[in-house]
């Protein structure tokens, strides 16, 4: 009875209802030291103008999520498929926000720091280096649970003095010469740090 559950592959119960994005962490080689490419956002976006982030953006049709990742990196990066090497894959982060970011780690050879101008106001590195030894500024959000008004109190215990918890989430800050990055993108960038350093052996 119920073989067809058999080597199920878990997710989340609500994944469908996930807005899916992927972003790359595109590391290129420095003086010898890798470093991470960022982008600053063009101002005339209607999301965002102006803010620092990674190559990535919304997940096109059924594409998978790694493809997600290498289409936007070649389109705002402006590089062929061939410049970008894959190492691997990193923790996906769910946002308050109904949003799946897939995130991925790769090589970027080659690169000349070109840029689509449509998306990108201009393209920057930061070493690696710089995160794994730097701890970022941490404030913390409240999430709170705001009900409809329409919400049907009457079948729920307690009705309208019911205890709904609220959420807490770290909002990271890194500060790099002139260059704040946050939000999102800092708290991808803290994560992938925190996969470097927990796998034994990790060799870039």
């Amino acid at each position: 009875m119920f073989e067809y559950l058999k080597g199920r592959v878990p997710k989340s119960i609500d994944a469908d209802s996930y807005r899916q994005f992927a972003v790359m962490a595109a590391i290129i080689q420095v003086d010898g030291e890798p470093h991470i490419v960022f982008e600053k956002r063009a101002g005339g976006l209607k999301r965002q103008p102006g803010e620092i982030c990674l190559p990535g953006g919304a997940r096109d049709g059924e594409e998978a999520a790694e493809d997600n990742a290498v289409r936007e990196t070649m389109e705002e990066l402006k590089v062929n498929r061939e410049q970008i090497h894959v190492i691997a894959q990193m923790d996906t982060l769910l946002t308050a926000y109904d949003n799946e970011v897939s995130v991925f780690l790769c090589e970027l050879t080659d690169y000349q720091m070109t840029f689509s101008e449509a998306e990108v106001a201009e393209v920057f590195t930061v070493p690696l280096a710089f995160f794994m030894e730097t701890e970022p500024e941490i404030y913390v959000n409240t999430v709170k649970l705001i009900t409809p008004e329409d919400f049907p109190y009457d079948k729920v215990p307690g009705g309208r003095q019911y205890h709904w918890r609220d959420g807490h989430k770290n909002v990271y800050f890194y500060y790099y010469e002139d260059r704040v990055i946050w939000g999102m993108t800092a708290y991808i960038m803290h994560g992938i740090v925190k996969t470097l350093r927990s796998e034994a052996g990790t060799v870039l």
